[in-house]
C-alpha cells in the first residue's frame, strides 16, 4: 500500500482549491424580477490537516505556490438566480492536478494525477433585505491515479472516492456606498451523511466598475472532516483550507 504514499500531499493540494459555496449578490433590497449573476474566480490556498489512504496517514501542509505548480487544468464559476424571496446558487470547482518525480533511488519515476470535481447547489430564502437563509448541498467527486516506471517495473495505481454534504448557513450582503459592496457566508453541514462535520466562513469586498460588473478580493477558510472505508479501502480527509480570492462577477 506504501505505493499510494505520493497521492497524500497532492490530494490534500486538489480538495483545498474547492470553493464549497460561492456568494455574488451585489445590491441590497428585493429583487421585483428573475437576477442573474454570473462569476468566475481564483483562489490561492494554504492547508493544514492530514491525508489517509488505506493505511497510510500524512500530515499535510501545503502552501500556495504547490498548488500553483502542480496544477495541469482548472475551471471555478459560481451561478446565482435571484427572485423577490427566493433564489438558487450553483457552485462548479473542477481541478486536474498532476505531478512528476523520481523514487528513492533514483531508479522509479512516478506520476501523480488528482481530478477533482465540487458541484455545490444551495436554495436561498431572503430574511432581510441584506440576509438571506442558505440550505443545500456539495457533491465531491475525487479520482487519483499514481503511475510508476522504471529498468525493472511499471504498475500504478487508482483510488476515488465520492460524498455528499448537506449543508446549513447565512448569506449577507451589504453596500458600503455607492461603488462598494460587501458580502459575507457562512454554513455547517455534513452531519455524518458525508463528511462527519464541514464549515467554513467567507467574506469579500466587490468594486462595481460598471452597471453589471464588478472586480472582487476577499479571503475564505473551509473545514473538512471526512473518512469512509476499512483496510485498504480506506479514505481520510481531516483539512482545514484558507487563503485569498479574487474574482470577476457580471449581472444581467
Amino acid at each position: 500500500m506504501n505505493v499510494l504514499k505520493p497521492l497524500i500531499p497532492l490530494l490534500a493540494v486538489s480538495m483545498g482549491m474547492v470553493h464549497p459555496s460561492a456568494f455574488a449578490q451585489s445590491s441590497t433590497g428585493a429583487a421585483p424580477q428573475w437576477k442573474n449573476t454570473v462569476e468566475l474566480y481564483l483562489m490561492g490556498p494554504s492547508l493544514d490537516g492530514s491525508v489517509g489512504l488505506g493505511p497510510i496517514d500524512g500530515d499535510v501542509n501545503v502552501d500556495a505556490g504547490t498548488v500553483f505548480d502542480a496544477l495541469d487544468g482548472a475551471f471555478l464559476g459560481t451561478y446565482v438566480g435571484e427572485a423577490e424571496r427566493w433564489g438558487v446558487l450553483a457552485d462548479l470547482a473542477y481541478m486536474d492536478l498532476k505531478e512528476d518525480g523520481t523514487g528513492p533511488g533514483g531508479a522509479v519515476n512516478y506520476e501523480v494525477n488528482v481530478k477533482q470535481t465540487i458541484f455545490g447547489l444551495v436554495g436561498l430564502y431572503r430574511l432581510t433585505d441584506t440576509l438571506q437563509f442558505t440550505f443545500g448541498g456539495r457533491y465531491v467527486d475525487v479520482s487519483n491515479r499514481l503511475t510508476l516506471t522504471g529498468p525493472n517495473q511499471g504498475g500504478g495505481a487508482k483510488a476515488s472516492e465520492s460524498w455528499f454534504d448537506p449543508t446549513v448557513g447565512l448569506r449577507y450582503v451589504a453596500p458600503l456606498g455607492e461603488k462598494w459592496v460587501f458580502n459575507g457566508a457562512a454554513d455547517i453541514g455534513g452531519f455524518g451523511v458525508g463528511s462527519d462535520f464541514t464549515w467554513y466562513w467567507a467574506a469579500n469586498i466587490a468594486y462595481r466598475m460598471t452597471p453589471w460588473a464588478q472586480i472582487y478580493a476577499g479571503y475564505r477558510y473551509v473545514d473538512f472532516d471526512y473518512e469512509d472505508g476499512e483496510g485498504r479501502d480506506r479514505f481520510k480527509f481531516d483539512m482545514a483550507q484558507h487563503g485569498p480570492l479574487v474574482g470577476f462577477r457580471f449581472e444581467f
